[in-house]
């Protein structure tokens, strides 16, 4: 014998560790596969009076919409801003045409304006005006996104 039991044992179990990993790694592989295609989906945002972040978010959000791998739209929805913001949003949908920009007055309802123009099966509501902040938002759309395949369950309806 060429090793001792002990030194046999660490071998062995070094082994199993890493056949565990292999069938771990293949099991992870075979439940992310994309069995279901999952719709498109669109993006209403709400801004208003955001000049100074606008331009950085919305090229985010495009880019985001871009790497996750399904056909995604946004609508920018303007809920009459004082700034330039509106000028800023008209340019960024001139260079982006999966960007469509909404301009409208604080009195109206932004998102039945919006809601048409949207081509996805599935929306998303991004209000920057009173409820998310900038930070919020790029975590919001990181978070639905590039969320894992494999955390989305689809339900037949007969086990409804």
């Amino acid at each position: 014998m060429f090793l001792s039991y002990s030194v046999s044992i660490v071998i062995v179990s070094l082994a199993l560790y890493g056949l565990w990993y292999v069938i771990k790694d293949v099991w992870n592989w075979f439940i992310t596969l994309e069995l279901v295609q999952l719709p498109d989906a669109s993006f209403i945002v709400l801004v208003r009076n955001m000049e100074y972040e606008i331009e950085d978010l919305i090229r985010y959000l495009i880019n985001e919409m871009e790497d996750g791998g399904h056909e995604y739209d946004a609508v920018v929805v303007d809920c009459g801003s004082d700034d330039l913001t509106p000028t800023i949003l008209k340019r960024l949908a001139g260079e982006m045409p999966a960007l469509t920009v909404v301009l409208s007055s604080r009195t109206m309802r932004p998102v039945a304006e919006a809601l048409p123009l949207c081509r996805g099966s599935v929306v998303h509501v991004l209000d920057l005006t009173s409820r998310l902040k900038s930070e919020e938002f790029v975590a919001v759309v990181a978070s639905l996104l590039r969320q894992h395949k494999r955390a989305v369950t689809v339900r037949s309806r007969a086990e409804s």
